[in-house]
């Protein structure tokens, strides 16, 4: 990537996390029960890059995990006392994404930028179509019959996300299922700046179906009282200047230049990498929730209906056919239910 490109993507990682840092939330009032939380203050354990109000007694996990000079994501991931709400705000396994290029063709490889930080070659996902990738990702196996439900208009997110470069692009999507006796959220941003793209904010929750309002409370408080340490911001502006340096100097081959300092930070941030890598292997265990963006693929597969033309995600099912009917049901068999199901074809 040209210099040019990699001053866009240093300008655009740190704008993203700012704005997911700071964007606020609005409702008209708080849920039934959020008046009766006593809320307390966590701070980013790592860098001290931001602080927000939790519920006292609830588990909180994340933080800020640097992946580079310029690929510092965000996560807090909030879990109640008696276990039926969680809630996260960012999420560490979503990266800046680069579009596919001659010289990066293949959807989900990774766009190995060095100690700069770590992308992935993704075609743009606009808003409604990610939040669904997402989302499957999130409660694939939480979620095993979803039942669509409509999104709550009293529940919004920003439309309008400051970043220090002007997205060329962005769209909003937001999509809620019905699992059994919960509900599952997802709500995101995504936004096209020429080359690249991202997602943020970037917000979700899996609640019991009388859980709900106190999991939206949960969620919109913590966002509105997200707020980021200026001492961080200013440590950020001198990271990125490091960054540029050490990607002129990685295209140039002159990485000797460098020194010890460098190689120093790039084992520091193989071993963020680690750290990263071992959150997805525990989630994966603990709830077999999928966080890369090769597995926000799977579990989903996008069709097309031959009758209608219209493109939708279904769920991913071991049969090799997908047939649906007049009513927008899919069933994912080798053999055609009846005469009133018609056959839909994968797009990939």
């Amino acid at each position: 990537m040209p210099n040019g490109g990699m001053n866009r993507a240093t300008l655009a990682a740190l704008g993203l996390l700012v704005s997911a840092l700071t964007s606020a939330t609005s409702i008209e009032g708080e849920a039934a029960g959020a008046s009766t939380i006593q809320w307390i203050k966590f701070t980013d354990p790592v860098e001290k890059a931001f602080t927000l109000e939790v519920p006292s007694g609830w588990t909180v996990k994340g933080g800020l995990f640097r992946m580079g000079f310029s690929d510092a994501r965000s996560m807090v991931d909030l879990t109640s006392s008696d276990g039926r709400i969680n809630v996260r705000l960012g999420d560490v396994s979503v990266p800046m994404y680069a579009l596919p290029s001659q010289s990066h063709e293949r959807e989900g490889e990774t766009y190995d930028l060095g100690a700069q930080g770590q992308m992935v070659v993704a075609k743009y996902r606009r808003g409604p179509e990610f939040v669904v990738l997402y989302s499957h990702a999130r409660f694939h196996e939480l979620c095993r019959n979803p039942r669509g439900q409509t999104n709550p208009s009293q529940l919004s997110l920003p439309d309008a996300i400051p970043s220090p470069v002007a997205p060329d692009e962005t769209s909003t999507g937001q999509i809620t299922y019905a699992c059994n006796a919960a509900i599952a959220y997802a709500w995101a941003r995504t936004s096209l700046y020429k080359t690249l793209w991202g997602v943020s904010p970037l917000a979700s929750f899996f609640a019991a179906e009388d859980q709900v309002e106190l999991a939206r409370a949960v969620l919109l408080h913590g966002a509105k009282t997200l707020s980021v340490n200026p001492e961080w911001i200013a440590y950020q502006k001198n990271m990125d200047a490091q960054g540029l340096q050490y990607q002129r100097a990685r295209q140039e081959q002159r990485m000797a230049a460098l020194g010890q300092q460098v190689r120093q930070f790039e084992a520091q941030m193989q071993a963020m990498r680690q750290q990263v890598s071992a959150f997805e292997r525990h989630q994966a265990a603990q709830a077999a929730q999928v966080g890369s963006f090769t597995n926000i693929l799977s579990g989903v597969t996008p069709t097309i209906d031959p009758m209608t033309g219209q493109a939708r995600t279904v769920w991913t099912g071991p049969a090799d056919h997908y047939w649906a009917n007049g009513l927008g049901d899919v069933v994912n068999s080798n053999l055609q239910p009846n005469g009133s199901w018609h056959e839909i074809q994968p797009t990939q």
